[in-house]
């Protein structure tokens, strides 16, 4: 069985050892700091950044993170999912269909009129799975470092 609840109801543990699997898939490291301000946001930050996780048979198997965002050209407010893990052992078992409903449902209920994410164009078998849920867009995303490191432009 898959139940979905608030990502503040895992311990900080059990959200980390996820988001650390998450970040290791996409070769960005992510430091003990990093996890505690992550997860400082998801607890009402004005981040405004929210988490659902998924837990199957009880054992914490994938989590969400994410926020609004205003769509000015169209007068419309969107949910972007900036984060969606399913650990490896509970892929293909229903957990990540589970969470997209979540956030279908989370969007409906705050009147969203699109829900959009991204993922690394290496990454097919996410794609492969999306393509059930959107469509590609023709956008291409850009990114703009504010510092003085630059190797970190490929950082998801």
């Amino acid at each position: 069985m898959i139940e979905i609840i608030d990502i503040r109801q895992l311990e900080f543990s059990e959200w980390a050892e996820l988001y650390k699997s998450y970040a290791e898939f996409y070769k960005v490291p992510i430091s003990e700091e990093q996890l505690h301000v992550v997860w400082e946001w998801l607890g009402g930050h004005e981040t405004e950044l929210k988490g659902i996780a998924a837990l199957a048979d009880g054992k914490p198997a994938g989590i969400v993170h994410y926020r609004r965002f205003l769509r000015p050209l169209v007068g419309e407010v969107g949910i972007f999912l900036d984060d969606i893990f399913v650990c490896p052992t509970a892929r293909r078992k229903g957990v990540g269909k589970v969470m997209i409903e979540a956030i279908e449902n989370i969007a409906k209920n705050q009147n969203c009129s699109i829900i959009r994410w991204i993922t690394a164009d290496y990454n097919r078998d996410a794609q492969t799975f999306y393509d059930q849920f959107g469509k590609k867009t023709g956008w291409i995303t850009y990114d703009h470092v504010m510092s003085d490191d630059k190797d970190g432009h490929d950082r998801k």
